[in-house]
């Protein structure tokens, strides 16, 4: 398909973000390349930040704003992918500020390459610090940001995508299935990313997309404290075998209400879920941590 061809959705999930999330549009619509279109999910917001974009001046520029009930992160990217026409989706945190060639980069990279999900090059705002894709370093599943390699060569194979901002085809998302049933915030974007290492499609660093983002000790809105704890526990059970499950359902162990997760997450629905992984998946797990290398 032709850049001319395609077109880009944006998808930007917001909870409370008050002015960043205006600053960030503004970064967006700055850009050499904007979105076709841009849904905003208000999940379940109370600041009213989303409703100046609900005016004809956003409204003129392709801004469509969605309201769900508070559901987390991935179910507010799931509702924005099912209302999004363009052929790309774009993924994006609401305290970003995207560099003027930022989408046009993603937006060429899926051109060339659509069966990927990419991952931009992402510095926190508050330091030196940069990062273009990440890997995984132990078995709370936490991730280390890998370096970014010189810009100007052909998108490079990269273990995971960060959350922040992943782009993706709009058939492969759906390929994939989405984003799966997590809580609140917390390792979406690592399932997504091992679901796609194991349909045989690659992620991808595009060093030369480059944005901002400002990571915060904590976000402008209250967390239950067991969702990543849940969300972890299903990552496990989903994708793991053996050792290395029980290295992470240990991590559990010692967590707020560390026996009520364990039992919520072995009542879900992680075993069909497993079973539509493992009926699309081509490459096996281990495969990818000889790949990528290992958190032990």
């Amino acid at each position: 398909m032709s850049p001319a061809a395609s077109s880009v959705s944006l998808i930007v999930s917001t909870l409370d973000e008050g002015a960043e999330l205006h600053t960030t549009l503004e970064s967006v619509y700055a850009g050499a390349v904007v979105p076709d279109e841009t849904i905003v999910v208000d999940d379940g917001g109370t600041d009213g930040s989303c409703a100046p974009l609900e005016r004809e001046e956003w409204r003129a520029r392709g801004v469509v704003v969605h309201r769900i009930r508070r559901s987390g992160v991935a179910a507010a990217r799931n509702a924005g992918a099912r209302l999004a026409r363009g052929t790309h989706l774009v993924f994006l945190d609401a305290h970003c500020r995207l560099e003027r060639n930022c989408l046009a980069r993603l937006r060429t990279a899926l051109d060339a390459g659509p069966g990927a999900v990419l991952a931009p090059t992402v510095s926190d705002a508050a330091s030196e610090a940069a990062g273009c894709g990440a890997r995984l370093i132990d078995a709370h599943l936490r991730t280390r940001w890998l370096p970014p390699e010189p810009d100007g060569g052909a998108p490079y194979a990269v273990p995971l995508a960060p959350g922040g901002c992943l782009a993706v085809r709009r058939a492969t998302f759906r390929r994939l299935g989405g984003f799966d049933a997590f809580r609140e915030l917390g390792l979406e974007d690592v399932d997504f990313s091992l679901r796609t290492w194991r349909a045989g499609l690659d992620v991808l660093a595009v060093p030369g997309a480059r944005l901002t983002h400002r990571f915060r000790p904590y976000p402008p809105y209250r967390l239950s404290g067991t969702s990543r704890a849940y969300n972890l526990a299903r990552t496990a059970l989903v994708h793991f075998d053996g050792s290395r499950r029980e290295e992470c359902l240990r991590k559990v162990i010692g967590t707020p209400r560390a026996a009520e997760v364990l039992v919520e997450a072995l009542a879900g629905d992680w075993e069909a879920q497993r079973a539509a992984v493992e009926s699309t998946s081509v490459r096996p797990l281990e495969a990818y941590f000889e790949r990528f290398g290992d958190w032990r």
